[in-house]
């Protein structure tokens, strides 16, 4: 059931881009993310087992959030719409430069250093509360643990902090919703194929890196849409 409900969201994703992508705007561009994310609820109210227990993660909990997330130029440029709707020019342009200096920061690290050095992503607030929460890329949707303890222990083991379980062979395993997250990992695939087969660069780079392009560089956007790679190293 699952194979089937995976390859129905593929196909619909891929048309949702050719129209999405075809139309060029903003508005356009999150219309196609709100239609994956349809797509992909669709699927998984079919390929879903019964009695799956529901995922512990939401706004808020941000336990997740020192990892790297492959995030796709179309998911950049359409959470930096939504943050630009919200900032003056200068304010937009200031947090895209702070955002560009962290991925320079990140971007060679592995998870294991991002944990254990508890850098945290640039777009939590105080309160640990994601600002880009309904514009995420589909590798956050994608985490889906139904256990917050299972993180904690999870990132504690990898920060250094569980030396003793891993010894004793009891590292912990953090429980997911297997439906959801191969959902949204096959439909973060279909989207970046969709990209590269109209000739648009299609790599990923982290959240930071990518929300940051499209708000500090007028015509970002443009340029992207026009075939041009980004100049994300």
């Amino acid at each position: 059931m699952l194979d089937e409900a995976v390859a129905r969201c593929r196909d619909e994703v891929g048309a949702l881009a050719e129209r999405g992508l075809a139309a060029g705007s903003e508005a356009a561009l999150a219309a196609l993310l709100e239609g994956v994310e349809r797509a992909v609820a669709a699927s998984l109210g079919v390929a879903r087992p019964s009695g799956t227990p529901s995922p512990a993660c939401g706004p808020g909990c941000s336990s997740c959030c020192v990892l790297n997330v492959g995030t796709l130029p179309v998911e950049g440029a359409v959470a930096a719409a939504r943050l630009r709707r919200g900032l003056g020019a200068g304010a937009a342009a200031a947090l895209g430069a702070r955002l560009l200096a962290f991925h320079d920061r990140v971007r060679w690290l592995e998870d294991r250093e991002r944990i254990a050095g508890r850098v945290a992503c640039p777009l939590l607030d105080g309160a640990g509360r994601c600002a880009i929460h309904p514009a995420r890329p589909l590798a956050c949707r994608s985490v889906s643990a139904v256990d917050r303890g299972d993180c904690r222990a999870a990132l504690a083991l990898a920060a250094g902090d569980g030396q003793d379980d891993e010894e004793d062979g009891r590292a912990p395993v953090v429980r997911m919703d297997v439906a959801q997250r191969t959902l949204y990992l096959e439909a973060l695939d279909a989207l970046g194929g969709a990209l590269a087969r109209r000739g648009l660069d299609a790599r990923r780079r982290d959240v930071s890196g990518m929300v940051g392009h499209f708000l500090a560089r007028p015509g970002a956007l443009d340029a992207w849409l026009g075939g041009a790679p980004l100049p994300l190293d």
